[in-house]
Formats: C-alpha cells, sequence, structure tokens
C-alpha cells in the first residue's frame, strides 16, 4: 500500500531531488496503520514506527519489539486508522 507523502503533497510535485522522501512502508498495529519513520532505504535495513521494526525483504515481517527512535526516525508519527472499528477481534 502506498501512502501519499505529506512533504510532496504540501509542495505539489516541487519537491527538491536532494531532499530525501519518506519510507512507503507501513505497519499494521493497535492504532492503525502506521508509516515508517525513516527516510526511503534499501530493503535490509529495518523499518521503524513508535516502539516497533521490521523488515520486509522476506516473506515474514520479522518484527521486534520494545525498539525506542533513534536519530534516523526524522519523520513524525503518521497514523491512519482503521475505516471501522478498531482492528481488533471481538471476543
Amino acid at each position: 500500500m502506498q501512502i501519499p507523502d505529506d512533504r510532496l503533497s504540501a509542495q505539489l510535485g516541487q519537491e527538491s531531488r536532494t531532499s530525501p522522501l519518506r519510507c512507503a512502508e507501513i505497519f499494521r498495529t493497535e492504532r492503525g496503520w502506521e508509516r515508517c519513520h525513516l527516510d526511503q532505504h534499501n530493503p535490509g535495513i529495518r523499518h521503524h514506527v513508535r516502539d516497533r521494526s521490521w523488515l520486509s525483504s522476506g516473506n515474514t515481517p520479522r518484527l521486534r519489539l520494545g525498539r525506542l527512535c533513534g536519530p534516523a526516525c526524522t519523520w513524525p508519527d503518521l497514523v491512519i486508522p482503521y475505516r471501522k472499528g478498531t482492528g481488533q477481534v471481538k471476543t
């Protein structure tokens, strides 16, 4: 799923070639779909949101919990809420 870059949409296609673009990877959490905090990067680098990181280069995301933001996290939280409900299974 590709999500438009906030900076690019604000500039209506007038982005600079020297400014980095936000990574387009998203991850489903209890808060909604969260977008990676990093600039675009190669598939071997772990994606990151709030307290978790993952790799998308294999068949499974290889999730790690408890990973706090570091200096590479240059983008703010971007959470896309689920269309209906919380995304959690009701029992």
